[in-house]
């Protein structure tokens, strides 16, 4: 057993917790967790903006699948699709092989979105490591939307003989629905890259290497178990299938790389509206894909690890954090649409296209501006063209009223608007959306293009004040009325109201850039008249009442942990303190000491003023809402308390990442006394972590942009404007195989 192996990371470090490691390509120790096979309940989604992903799972299966353009729901494949070969003996490289092949006798898993690094301990003459990435890189929107995932293999012989391996990797095609039910042209390929290629109209699937192995490259038979030893050209393959062989001479390493590519450019929104994928643009057919990941794997690998290395030097940061900021970014290959044209053709969208998220492919597939709020930052951050095209729908479906669609598509559809549910609040959190995207960088064409917009949805919420107190009032028919679904509030509620005077700041400042002096001096009005409102109705003794309806002297004074989102709000987009501070502080203390205490696992949504739980409409009174609970700890590390916000954000992903095993799966409610997962399924809301940083270092969206702000670092690094990192495996770990167990 040779005892100096080049591992792809620290194979010894402590399994299933956060730690600090070596690492393959990064010049200083990484953060991260290094997971057992079970240890999660799916892998990293290997793809990347709006490509579609596969699962890598932690088992080394490949899990659920939209590369094929199945969205909601993702296709499940389970499939081992590795195998290694040496001197006769097979391996499927994964803890769960097909029958009668022998599984690695250990495996360790580290995922950094959009990595996945896999050591596998075969008991055998040789090791194995294998790094799979797709291109993600923040501030390159093009690159980041390549349909590829590259496979690198690291072969070391552990002997002082020559070994002759044969490296298998099959791959399913779609499914006849996924193709609908064209039969596949299925092609061997030669020359540069070598392998095989199946092509369904204008759509295709790539599987191949240009290393110079030599080359089996076959179909997939749906039937057969063991593709391992045979590959066949089959005239109606399900899929495709690769085994290259090369000879290790006496203790060599050596990497063979693999491209699998796919081209998908049409899916069906719905049976009446289809639209293109945005790599179309940029690509024609799958072989123009492949020619263009093989020219540039080494540089965008290179960007990849540029980036993340950024986000792991911040070292303000704990540990948990520098990796969850890093690892939550897979959720927009999860969940995210871009399309550069829809049939029928529409032109409002602009040349950028049509930008979406979906709330949650498995749970609820619809996109919706309460998810954009919680989970927008990093694409208002990396993708800011990306963040105005999502703006631009929402303002293409805005009604002449002025009144803000929730949501503007459903399933893979971007497009039928869904009015009147959480009215109240869709025309405030437009403006929320509309301010992030200008205090980015000021741009004036940002507001020049949006200010419209805003001051209609503006003058409609404003409208929906019934008892002349400058707060738009809460109607209990239609529920859910507010971000917390079956809980009805009504009249005037602390959480919406505080986001009013937020987005009030907000328009009065977007009028003033403008030069509307009229409309900056009705908001003014408006602010100080629904700013003693707010005081004189809600305010009581230590926290603000969660609603009180004026109408009929029904009034709630539970308090809800999230009661200063609108503060948070203002902190965020640099405005002046939108409520009294030394009631800022009060609250602040009374929600840590209530919701703050009574669970392990974050911060529950709301506590009775007596500590007792509120079990008026479980889970969403008595519960934890994730994105909610980050919320409150990035308020709490504005407002200075910087302690308590780490400390409930870390029990918080603990629970999600480790006792939960979602690091890969985000949910959107817990159980505030098991930290047990009530609802939800990769949920990118839990991008709000990207607030934290901010909170942290004090810096609002503007600064954190502007030149040597912690979103600014993250671009440059991305760009290559610091030092670069050399992403060969060299890691020498003086340690051997042992550790893998």
């Amino acid at each position: 057993m040779n005892q100096n192996t080049a591992y792809l990371f620290d194979v010894a470090a402590p399994r299933k917790q956060w730690r600090e490691f070596t690492a393959a390509g990064f010049s200083r120790p990484v953060p991260g967790i290094i997971f057992d096979p079970a240890g999660a309940r799916c892998g990293v989604p290997l793809g990347g903006l709006g490509t579609g992903c596969v699962d890598l799972n932690t088992d080394s299966r490949l899990g659920r699948s939209s590369l094929f353009n199945s969205f909601a729901p993702p296709r499940e494949l389970e499939f081992s699709f590795l195998a290694l070969t040496v001197a006769n003996h097979t391996w499927a490289l994964s803890h769960s092989p097909p029958p009668g092949l022998d599984r690695p006798r250990a495996m360790c898993y580290w995922g950094h979105y959009p990595v996945a690094d896999i050591e596998y301990d075969l008991d055998g003459p040789v090791g194995v490591g294998l790094r799979a990435w797709s291109p993600f890189i923040p501030g390159d929107a093009a690159d980041s939307n390549t349909p590829a995932i590259i496979f690198e293999f690291h072969l070391r012989n552990l002997t002082a003989c020559a070994q002759t391996c044969r490296l298998t990797l099959a791959f399913p095609g779609p499914t006849p629905e996924e193709r609908g039910a064209l039969e596949p042209e299925f092609r061997l390929l030669e020359g540069r890259l070598q392998g095989a290629r199946m092509n369904w109209a204008e759509a295709g699937l790539l599987l191949g290497t240009s290393d110079p192995v030599s080359i089996h490259a076959g179909g997939l038979d749906p039937e057969a178990r063991h593709f391992v030893n045979s590959l066949p050209f089959t005239s109606n393959p399900a899929g495709v299938s690769v085994a290259a062989t090369r000879e290790l001479a006496p203790s060599e390493h050596c990497l063979i790389r693999f491209f699998l590519v796919w081209y998908c450019p049409r899916w069906a929104g719905s049976t009446s509206h289809h639209y293109r994928h945005a790599y179309a643009r940029r690509f024609r057919s799958v072989q123009e894909v492949a020619e263009f990941v093989a020219d540039r794997h080494t540089r965008l690998l290179e960007r990849v690890f540029q980036w993340q290395s950024r986000v792991y030097a911040l070292e303000n940061l704990p540990v948990w954090l520098r990796d969850q900021l890093v690892n939550i970014l897979h959720t927009i290959a999860k969940d995210s649409f871009w399309a550069c044209q829809s049939i029928p053709d529409e032109d409002w969208y602009g040349q950028t296209g049509i930008f979406a998220l979906t709330e949650s492919p498995r749970t609820t597939p619809h996109v919706c501006n309460p998810s954009d709020w919680y989970g927008g930052l990093p694409i208002v951050f990396f993708f800011s063209d990306l963040a105005a095209s999502l703006l631009r729908s929402y303002v293409h479906f805005q009604l002449p009223t002025g009144e803000i669609p929730l949501g503007i598509g459903e399933g893979a559809d971007l497009a039928n608007p869904v009015y009147r549910t959480l009215h109240t609040l869709n025309g405030i959190i437009f403006v929320h959306l509309v301010d992030r995207l200008w205090q980015r960088d000021r741009d004036r064409a940002t507001l020049l293009e949006f200010y419209p917009s805003v001051k209609r949805a503006i003058q409609f919420t404003q409208g929906l004040d019934r008892d002349s107190d400058a707060l738009p009032d809460l109607d209990p028919d239609p529920a859910p009325n507010q971000f917390y679904g079956k809980w009805t509030w009504r009249g005037t509620s602390i959480h919406v109201n505080g986001l009013w005077l937020a987005a009030l700041a907000m328009a009065q400042r977007m009028a003033r850039g403008i030069g509307d002096r009229a409309f900056a001096a009705d908001c003014a009005l408006w602010k100080k008249v629904a700013n003693q409102s707010v005081e004189n109705k809600l305010w009581a003794g230590g926290h603000y009442l969660l609603f009180k309806d004026s109408a009929t002297g029904e009034q709630s004074d539970t308090v809800l942990a999230n009661q200063l989102a609108g503060q948070l709000c203002a902190d965020l987009h640099g405005l002046a303190a939108i409520f009294p501070r030394e009631r800022i502080a009060t609250t602040l203390d009374t929600v840590w000491r209530l919701c703050g205490q009574v669970s392990r696992y974050g911060i529950a949504n709301a506590l009775r003023p007596d500590g007792n739980r509120d079990r008026c409409a479980p889970p969403q009174s008595d519960g934890i809402f994730t994105g909610e609970s980050v919320a409150v700890s990035a308020t709490l590390a504005y407002a200075g308390n910087t302690k308590a916000a780490l400390t409930t954000a870390h029990a918080l992903l603990e629970d999600i990442v480790i006792g939960q095993a979602a690091a890969w799966d985000m949910p959107n409610i817990l159980n505030a006394d098991t930290g047990a997962i009530l609802h939800g399924t990769d949920f990118y809301q839990m991008m709000i972590l990207w607030l934290l940083p901010l909170a942290i270092a004090g810096e609002d969206i503007h600064r954190a942009c502007a030149k040597n702000g912690v979103i600014w670092k993250v671009l440059a690094a991305a760009d290559g404007k610091e030092t670069k990192i050399d992403p060969r495996p060299a890691l020498k770990l003086e340690s051997s195989q042992e550790a893998l167990r």
